[in-house]
């Protein structure tokens, strides 16, 4: 067979399939990655918060800081559902 032609050769699906799944992974891992990231900033932005209130107001608005979406994220339950 030709270069040319094993070029346009229809691939298996089997092989398709593959490739998709791997993509798959691949983003997956990728995206997991990105929320690990984002919920380490939240939960310094939620320090942040904390450490710049008044002494006094600080585990009054604690409940108003924790986001349980954020809650979930952090500890991975969220991404395993």
């Amino acid at each position: 067979m030709s270069h040319i032609a094993e070029l346009f050769k229809r691939m298996p699906i089997e092989v398709i399939v593959q490739e998709q799944i791997y993509d798959a992974r691949r983003k997956l891992l990728e995206h997991e990655a990105a929320a690990e990231h984002h919920a380490a900033l939240a939960e310094m932005y939620r320090r942040r918060i904390q450490r710049l209130l008044p002494t006094g107001t600080r585990t009054e608005t604690a409940e108003l800081v924790e986001d349980p979406i954020a809650i979930d994220l952090k500890t991975g339950r969220r991404l395993r559902a």
